[in-house]
């Protein structure tokens, strides 16, 4: 029982503060017994309905970032699927680059070849008798 009053005892402050508004809410008297005026409640009232509204309002706004955020995520899930795929296809072209460029060596070379060959064919009838 001490432990929980223990506990307790940091809501003392707050309790102090709020027992007088309680007791001339629900007794209309003050701590001393006597009657107390009556509390004008329409200011705090009205507080509660601007913080109700208010409340609704964040809740609101909240809900459409939500949603904004959702559509974001897919639009960012859509983006990177579609630089994956640009990815595997500048592989690809690599790849499919590196490939022409030794076929394009390897053909140079043998028209070089080709060139030598017709040069030796055609200069043996020339000089060769002669």
């Amino acid at each position: 029982m001490w432990r929980v009053l223990i506990q307790l005892r940091v809501l003392l402050p707050y309790l102090a503060r709020v027992l007088p508004l309680v007791e001339r809410g629900l007794l209309g008297t003050n701590l001393t017994g006597y009657a107390a005026p009556g509390i004008d409640t329409s200011n705090l009232e009205r507080g509660i309905a601007g913080v109700s509204e208010a409340q609704r309002d964040l809740k609101t706004a909240l809900n459409a970032q939500a949603d904004e955020l959702h559509l974001l995520q897919e639009q960012v899930a859509m983006l990177t699927r579609a630089v994956d795929k640009d990815l595997l296809l500048n592989e690809e072209l690599a790849t499919n680059l590196a490939s022409l460029r030794k076929l394009a060596i390897a053909s140079i070379w043998v028209v070089f070849a080709l060139l030598a060959v017709l040069i030796a064919l055609v200069a043996y009838p020339i000089f060769g008798h002669g």
